[in-house]
């Protein structure tokens, strides 16, 4: 009898260890998120309230710039973006600064005669869709998720499906992407999650989503711990193809609408929902264990 179970175990042993490992394998790749912090419209202090114009954004950078259409790079529009004085933002179509958002710009921006950089002016080099003078201008926004899993593995989309809706207007042309190879220090390859042409009034959100389904499709990869909203913003002066022009004009980018994140259709943080109700349930609380104690006090003499 006791070889007999010798045996089994010898067998056994192996096939336990391989569905461990499965199981364990299961359970690693399923991340789960349960909250997104760092989202912020442009033009916004860490504490949400508005910069002043001129200023350093605080949130937003510009990682990667090219005026020769992506042959190379030029660090001098490179680094924290710049925001843009409302007396610079052209009053004829372009979408305005908001109480809660504000137009910005590359570090190296001019005013309209080209002079006094990084004082909220919004003119910089960029003309055509191609070389020799296109402008390329990559914002980059560092957001967090939290949940379990280790920093930079997947979400998983089906345990957690995550929705960030915004809404950008550009300078001339955006198009967004998440979490591309090398999180927006070179122009990134692939297809974009959203883009718009002639962008500068534009006023339709775009979904960014790890699901199909609520009105759009599988566009973006989310990960655990830090992940990167991209934006491509072309500078053309509204021109097709090559342009012989290298003259500034006005550029910048403007995320001014975000209706929400949902993490499984829910906004985040989901503590910020429960905690009137907490605070209610609380209060109802105390006055039952006040109740209670009253009762339970000896009769006054």
């Amino acid at each position: 009898m006791t070889r007999t179970i010798a045996n089994a175990s010898r067998f056994l042993a192996p096939l336990l260890a391989a569905l461990a490992m499965v199981i364990g394998g299961s359970h690693a790749s399923a991340q789960t998120a349960t909250n997104i912090t760092g989202l912020y419209y442009t033009g916004l202090q860490s504490n949400g309230n508005l910069q002043a114009a001129g200023s350093q954004d605080a949130n937003w950078n510009v990682t990667y710039a090219s005026t020769n259409g992506g042959t190379s790079a030029n660090t001098t529009y490179e680094g924290a973006a710049y925001i843009i004085s409302g007396a610079q933002i052209s009053s004829s179509g372009y979408t305005q600064n908001t109480s809660t958002a504000q137009w910005i710009t590359p570090p190296g921006a001019t005013q309209s005669n080209g002079t006094a950089p990084n004082t909220g002016g919004d003119f910089a080099p960029g003309n055509g869709t191609t070389t020799p003078n296109e402008g390329i201008y990559i914002y980059t926004l560092a957001f967090t998720i939290t949940g379990t899993g280790a920093a930079g593995t997947t979400v998983n989309g089906a345990l957690s499906q995550i929705q960030i809706t915004m809404t950008l207007a550009a300078d001339d042309q955006y198009s967004v992407y998440v979490n591309p190879a090398g999180n927006g220090t070179s122009a990134p390859a692939g297809p974009a999650a959203a883009s718009a042409t002639s962008a500068w009034s534009n006023t339709t959100a775009i979904d960014l989503q790890n699901f199909n389904g609520s009105g759009g499709t599988n566009n973006s990869t989310f990960k655990i711990g830090t992940n990167y909203i991209v934006v491509v913003v072309d500078n053309t002066n509204s021109a097709t193809g090559s342009s012989g022009s290298n003259a500034a004009n006005a550029t910048g980018l403007l995320v001014y609408q975000t209706s929400e994140a949902t993490i499984n259709g829910h906004p985040v943080p989901e503590v910020a929902t429960w905690l009137p109700l907490v605070g209610v349930m609380s209060c109802y609380g105390l006055i039952l264990i006040r109740r209670r104690q009253t009762r339970l006090q000896p009769a006054a003499a």
